[in-house]
């Protein structure tokens, strides 16, 4: 049985031990990150249940039917969460499934704890909060979905504005139910990054955040690129899915590939971005390939960056 240590999470997010804070350690060493390294015929299983899905799969992103799968699937946690009497458990995003194989460092792994990829998680978002936006006044989140995300910022700084934007109302709605019921400093909006709203505004310490949204905009980025670039917020994280930084070389890699491909997930933001950065438009500051996922995928990639050219 192997596990995830502290110098592993260090290494998995691209710094080191000292750039974990005591909090990110304490979660490490409070979790179940322990995991058996798939082999043989059950690995090879893995591999041919992949590539059955890859075939037979038909959902694609982006298409207006998935707006309202989208909306009922976050009345669905809405629903969950006041019938669970405003427990926090009820807003974790389904899509983040507990107890199955997950790829973990080029290989299909088998966690001892069903929550593993929950527990990664948690412990990458506190991370990138207290690395990237701790100095921050007011952070959004665009493709917010149940609020999870902006529960545990408002938690970690109660003096920060935090929003949340997304493209349905039951996500709005969700979102202002947290606020009502815990007080917290944060707020819902409807914003459609294929179609910005002009009227949004960033002051000199705002920044703003994705998980998994960009996605799901199938490669139409460019509108919300340009809605940050003029409005130029100081720092933009994103934590995506990001084909460009796998290994077609490799074939758990080459799988990831495929899938990302055939469900139509975003493609060329990294490049673009590189692109722009090349033009003197913007600084990367991180990219991080998170070697983490799903067992299609790894969907926790990491791009840093922020405009250079101010639009205010």
């Amino acid at each position: 049985m192997h596990y995830l240590s502290v110098n592993d999470f260090a290494a998995l997010f691209g710094t080191t031990c000292d750039g974990l804070s005591s909090e990110c350690q304490d979660l490490i060493n409070q979790r179940d990150f322990r995991y058996r390294i798939l082999e043989g015929q059950e690995r090879d299983q893995v591999l041919l249940d992949i590539l059955k899905v890859i075939e037979a799969d038909t959902q694609a992103v982006g298409t207006t039917e998935r707006k309202d799968v989208w909306n009922q699937g976050w009345s669905g946690n809405y629903q969950a969460f006041c019938d669970a009497r405003y427990d926090l458990a009820a807003l974790v995003p389904k899509f983040i499934r507990p107890g199955r194989v997950i790829r973990l460092k080029g290989q299909y792994v088998c966690p001892a704890s069903p929550t593993f990829e929950l527990d990664y998680y948690t412990v990458l978002r506190q991370w990138l909060f207290s690395t990237y936006l701790s100095d921050m006044r007011a952070v959004f989140e665009f493709g917010c979905g149940t609020g999870w995300n902006l529960v545990a910022l408002a938690k970690m700084y109660p003096s920060m504005e935090v929003h949340g934007l997304d493209f349905v109302p039951s996500s709005r709605y969700l979102v202002e139910k947290i606020r009502s019921v815990y007080g917290l400093n944060l707020s819902g909006h409807l914003f459609d990054m294929r179609a910005p709203d002009k009227t949004i505004r960033f002051n000199a310490r705002s920044a703003i955040f994705t998980v998994g949204a960009m996605e799901q905009l199938a490669g139409d980025f460019e509108p919300f690129l340009q809605f940050l670039l003029k409005l130029s917020p100081a720092l933009c994280i994103h934590v995506e899915p990001t084909i460009e930084l796998y290994d077609e070389n490799n074939l758990v890699e080459y799988l990831a590939i495929k899938f990302h491909r055939k469900r139509g997930y975003t493609q060329g933001f990294l490049p673009r971005l590189r692109q722009l950065e090349a033009l003197g438009d913007v600084e990367i500051l991180n990219t991080n390939r998170s070697h983490f996922g799903s067992m299609f995928i790894d969907g926790y990639s990491l791009v840093v960056w922020r405009p250079k050219k101010s639009g205010r």
